[in-house]
């Protein structure tokens, strides 16, 4: 047998409908605008005041302090992780950030990333300390010595090569105890709570 709770509002006020309705709409609005990102990487925390994108999709950004090495797999904010490069590589499907807040804008970026700003990104290789570009990455990011390498990217400052082609990116090798800028990426999707538990 099925138990039936009958709620029966009385308004006896003519502004207290108005009020009612108000209320709920604003409640409704609220729960509707609560978004969670998707967590690419397990390493990192969702913290109630995080930065969430106003669209789905790819984001990246480059952040604006700089970190050694050892502290560059966990500089992201939450919902991105330590960009490999093959991740940020072709941006034709990609969201720079630009109002993240700890990215890196300059004043003629626009909505789009900064040039001529090196940041750490990961090589897709094994652990090595090699001063080549693409090879090194600070032994997986987990060495802060001088005599160790790691690896580096930024957007080209110069666009003109001697065929006049755009080239993109420019690639460098530093040592692990220099601080630098890391490389943010993640995916994003909206979840809104739902109204009605079933």
């Amino acid at each position: 047998m099925n138990n039936v709770i009958r709620v029966v509002i009385r308004i006896t006020h003519p502004w207290a409908g108005t009020l009612l309705l108000i209320c709920f709409l604003v409640g409704l609005t609220l729960s509707a605008s609560v978004i969670a990102p998707e967590l690419r990487s397990s390493q990192q925390a969702f913290p109630a005041a995080a930065f969430i994108p106003a669209t789905t999709g790819r984001h990246f950004y480059v952040t604006y302090a700089t970190y050694t090495s050892g502290t560059a797999p966990t500089a992201c904010s939450a919902g991105y992780h330590m960009a490999s490069v093959w991740e940020i590589l072709d941006m034709s499907d990609l969201a720079y950030d630009y109002n993240q807040p700890d990215a890196k804008t300059v004043a003629d970026s626009g909505f789009g990333p900064p040039s001529n700003w090196y940041g750490w990104v990961r090589t897709g290789n094994d652990a090595s300390s090699d001063s080549t570009a693409g090879t090194g990455n600070c032994r997986n990011w987990s060495s802060v010595s001088p005599s160790d390498y790691g690896s580096a990217v930024s957007l080209a400052k110069n666009w003109q090569t001697a065929s006049g082609h755009i080239p993109g990116w420019d690639a460098a090798s530093f040592t692990c105890d220099s601080a630098k800028p890391v490389w943010c990426v993640g995916d994003f999707h909206k979840t809104y709570l739902p109204l009605i538990l079933k």
